[in-house]
C-alpha cells in the first residue's frame, strides 16, 4: 500500500513547482518533503521527479499523481454523502477545458449543478487539443477535447461540434482585401496574395487551426503570412473588433457579430468544423456522471449536432 501522506506531498511538489514551496503548504519541513518524496520512489522503485526549475513529475510520477487525483475525488464523495450539509470539506472537481467554450456556453452548462451540490470548480484552461493531456496526467478528472478516442481508463462521449468562421472588421476588409458593403460574395475576393500581407489573429502558437485553415483553403505553408498571438479568448476576440486582424471565430461569438454588423465572415463557403468530446476517467463518482449531463444538456442546443 501507498502512504496517502506521501502521495500527497508528491502532488504539492508538483503543483508548487519545487520542494521549498510544497513545504509551506504542507506546514513541514523541506526536509520531511524529501523523507517522503524518497519512501515514495524506494516503495515503486523508481524515480518519480525531475529536479528540475520547476520540478516535474517522470511518467510514472504522473500515474501516480493521477490515482492520487481519483481517490482524493473518491473520498470528496463518500464525506458529501456521510455529511451532506457540512460546509468545511466541499468537493473540488477539476476540468479542462479549451478557452472557446469557456467563453460561450461551458460555464453556464454546469453553474447551476455546481450551486446545488455546494461543489468547487477548479478549471484548467487549455487550447482543446491539449486538455486530454491534462486529464491523462491526473491533473484533471474531465476535459472537454478533440480527441475522441478515449484513452486507457477514459470513456469519450461526444458534445457537439463548434463551426469557425474566418472573420475581420469591415474597415480591415477594405483595406486588405478590396471587400465593399456592395460585395455580394467577399468569398470570391480573398486571395493567397492578399493574405500573405493581412495580419492574422491567432490563439497561441499551440493553436494550429488557422494554420489547417490556411493550408487546407489556400495552400499555404507556415511562414506565408503574419499573425498576431493574443493567448485570451476576450481579447483574441477584442484583437479581430479593433482591426489589428483576420482571425478564426466559433459561431456562437461571431454569429451575433456579424448580425450587428460589427465583423463579416471573409470565407463563408469556408468554415473550419472542430468536434469537441468529453473524456472522463472510468470511476465510480457522480461528479463526472453528473458532469457530462449537464453539458450535453446545453451543448445539445448550442453546439452543431451533425
Amino acid at each position: 500500500m501507498l502512504e496517502y501522506a506521501n502521495l500527497k506531498a508528491l502532488a504539492v511538489v508538483v503543483s508548487e513547482g519545487g520542494f521549498d514551496r510544497a513545504a509551506k503548504v504542507l506546514h513541514i519541513t523541506q526536509s520531511a518533503v524529501s523523507q517522503r518524496i524518497r519512501q515514495l520512489e524506494e516503495k515503486v522503485g523508481q524515480s518519480l521527479l525531475i529536479r528540475s526549475n520547476p520540478v516535474v513529475a517522470t511518467p510514472t510520477g504522473k500515474r501516480l499523481l493521477r490515482h492520487y487525483s481519483q481517490v482524493q475525488l473518491l473520498e470528496s464523495e463518500l464525506r458529501s454523502e456521510l455529511d451532506a450539509d457540512d460546509p468545511n470539506h466541499p468537493t473540488t472537481v477539476r476540468i479542462a477545458v479549451n478557452a472557446d467554450s469557456l467563453a460561450t456556453w461551458f460555464l453556464p452548462a454546469i453553474a447551476g449543478m455546481f450551486s446545488r451540490h455546494a461543489w468547487l470548480l477548479e478549471l484548467i484552461v487549455d487550447d482543446e487539443s491539449y486538455t486530454h493531456h491534462l486529464l491523462k496526467n491526473g491533473e484533471a478528472v474531465g476535459c472537454v477535447t478533440t480527441t475522441e478516442n478515449p484513452m486507457a481508463g477514459c470513456s469519450s462521449e461526444f458534445l457537439g461540434t463548434m463551426e469557425y468562421l474566418a472573420v475581420a472588421t469591415p474597415e480591415f476588409a477594405a483595406r486588405y482585401f478590396e471587400w465593399t458593403k456592395a460585395s455580394d460574395n467577399t468569398s470570391a475576393q480573398i486571395t493567397q496574395a492578399q493574405l500573405t500581407k493581412a495580419p492574422a489573429v491567432v490563439f497561441s502558437t499551440k493553436d494550429k487551426m488557422h494554420e489547417k485553415y490556411l493550408a487546407q483553403y489556400f495552400q499555404m505553408l507556415p511562414g506565408q503570412w503574419w499573425q498576431h498571438s493574443i493567448p485570451s479568448s476576450e481579447s483574441f476576440l477584442e484583437a479581430i473588433n479593433l482591426s489589428l486582424g483576420y482571425g478564426l471565430v466559433g459561431h456562437l461569438q461571431a454569429k451575433p457579430l456579424i448580425d450587428n454588423g460589427i465583423l463579416i465572415e471573409l470565407t463563408p463557403q469556408q468554415r473550419m468544423r472542430v468536434p469537441l468530446y468529453w473524456q472522463h476517467w472510468n470511476i465510480k463518482a457522480k461528479q463526472t456522471t453528473l458532469v457530462y449531463r449537464a453539458l450535453a444538456a446545453t451543448a445539445q442546443h448550442h453546439l452543431l449536432q451533425n
